[in-house]
């Protein structure tokens, strides 16, 4: 019922997906709806259900295919991930999959089988990852299109269910709330129908994302319009950080047909807007924001709080953040944890071209410190600003030397670790200027070990340094992660937080 919308929240690029081998028997299920983001159209959701064999015995494989398109800055993108299920008749799930293409001509296939109480998980077909806890009453896509009509729900009704989000390798809990009959006029329609208003609303999601922090995210609910046959008809949902969207049922045609040119800006809708410029603003000491974030239980902890932030005066939805520039190390603090000194999926720093090009930035250099500040100039120099990536991994940008900000964290932090530097990224936010109005804007940049304290860098700049213009939401090793979940805080931000610069003071 929900699956498309962690597909959306990922954010991910061109997926592409192939059916199990298997004989096809009969199609159970086939449907398209558009996508509306706003009143301009976006793009398409295809679901598709198939009852084929696979060794002998009949099951039901279902795929759900989102596409976006929308535009970046001045990059028009493809916003895609296909999902899907096996399932026995009986709505047994036997097997997830997902696939995605985090940079360009660069495919993550993540397939699941279920053994038990656990997901196993193969990564491109050849790579075992740690296994995931499993629930065996996880409803597959098949039973989640059909759950409405299957318990032929009434007003009043309430229920929940399971489902498994690939996107975030999570067992995820959803309450259904059957509200009753509406009047509702339908896009293209001149005549009101009567129709079944469901909301579904998930569980907020707590996951472990690093060894002492434990992240919280509250997904959107959604309301979904049933016809007379209990079949959707229209979903309304609002997806950060594209706003308000509408998915309603189409045919074929009508969702392949090309679109005009999209309307809709990634890249701008992500801005916060502020009535307040800040001179010299990568130049900043320090400085105080004042931070209201909209329908948040607990706005304290949407931003980080560390060496650099901190967080005072809070009143309701509001809180003072006061940042600074970044503290030298003085040899104190624990060891960081392997998880920041090894390779990882999109952290690779056992890559050959990462190695390379870390052996290029620093030479002879043997002082951890100065490691760095050679690494992010050398990232700062060679690589080339584009928006059209995902969130590519290291290795491929090694190759490419092209991305935005996501790119060059992710290069910097695998050619500190290739030389022998500990690091992580850091997510948030960054002040700019953009069509000459002050605002902040999504940002990645890196955190490396030095002397007992994590210090900040941001090769997009390659100044050395960082100042009190980037507010940092959250961090990660990215260790054992092949999906986009580190990401997910700022959904928790994005598109609900408005700021005030009480004061910046500059060097």
């Amino acid at each position: 019922m929900r699956s498309w919308l962690m597909s959306i929240l990922a954010l991910c690029l061109c997926a592409t997906s192939t059916f199990a081998s298997g004989k096809a028997d009969k199609f159970l299920l086939d449907t398209w709806d558009l996508a509306y983001i706003g009143d301009a159209r976006a793009g398409y959701v295809h679901t598709l259900a198939k009852e084929v064999e696979i060794d002998g015995k009949k099951v039901i494989h279902t795929t759900m295919k989102l596409r976006l398109t929308v535009k970046r800055f001045s990059d028009v993108i493809e916003m895609a991930m296909d999902i899907g299920s096996i399932e026995t008749a009986d709505g047994t799930v036997t097997g997830v999959f997902m696939r995605q293409n985090p940079g360009k001509k660069q495919q993550l296939q993540i397939d699941g089988a279920v053994v038990g109480k656990r997901l196993h998980l193969t990564l491109n077909s050849k790579q075992a990852l740690k296994p995931a806890p499993w629930n065996p009453e996880v409803l597959g896509l098949f039973k989640q299109q059909t759950l409405i009509k299957d318990r032929d729900v009434k007003p009043g009704d309430k229920f929940t269910y399971l489902s498994f989000e690939p996107s975030i390798n999570l067992v995820l809990k959803t309450e259904v709330h059957v509200k009753g009959y509406r009047e509702v006029t339908l896009k293209g329609e001149k005549e009101k129908r009567k129709l079944l208003l469901v909301e579904t609303i998930p569980e907020r999601i707590e996951y472990k994302s690093g060894p002492d922090k434990v992240e919280k995210i509250q997904l959107p609910a959604t309301l979904t319009w049933y016809d007379e046959n209990l079949e959707a008809v229209k979903t309304e949902v609002d997806v950060p950080p594209l706003g308000p969207m509408t998915i309603r049922r189409a045919t074929k045609a009508l969702a392949l047909a090309l679109s005009p040119v999209p309307q809709v800006d990634l890249g701008y809708n992500q801005l916060v807007r502020l009535k307040n410029r800040i001179l010299k603003p990568y130049e900043t000491t320090a400085a105080t924001y004042r931070i209201t974030v909209r329908n948040d239980e607990n706005v304290a902890t949407t931003f980080s709080r560390d060496d650099r932030q901190s967080v005072e005066n809070v009143r309701g939805n509001s809180f003072d953040l006061r940042v600074k520039a970044a503290p030298a190390g003085d040899d104190e603090g624990k060891a960081p944890d392997a998880e920041f000194t090894q390779s990882s999926y999109f952290i690779n720093s056992d890559d050959a071209e990462v190695k390379k090009h870390a052996r290029k930035a620093i030479g002879d250099e043997s002082d951890a410190w100065k490691k760095t500040l050679w690494i992010e100039r050398w990232v700062r120099d060679n690589m080339r600003f584009t928006s059209d990536e995902a969130l590519a991994p290291a290795d491929h940008v090694a190759r490419t030397l092209e991305g935005d900000c996501t790119e060059y964290a992710m290069l910097t932090a695998a050619m500190c670790r290739a030389a022998g530097v500990p690091s992580r990224t850091a997510i948030g936010l960054i002040y700019a200027d953009v069509k000459g109005a002050p605002c902040f804007a999504f940002h990645m940049w890196t955190e490396v070990w030095i002397k007992g304290r994590w210090i900040p860098i941001d090769a997009t700049l390659g100044k050395g340094y960082v100042g009190a213009t980037h507010l940092k939401i959250t961090d990660h090793s990215w260790y054992d992660e092949r999906t986009m979940t580190p990401i997910f805080p700022v959904i928790r931000v994005v598109g609900r937080v408005s700021i005030e610069v009480l004061s910046a003071e500059n060097r």
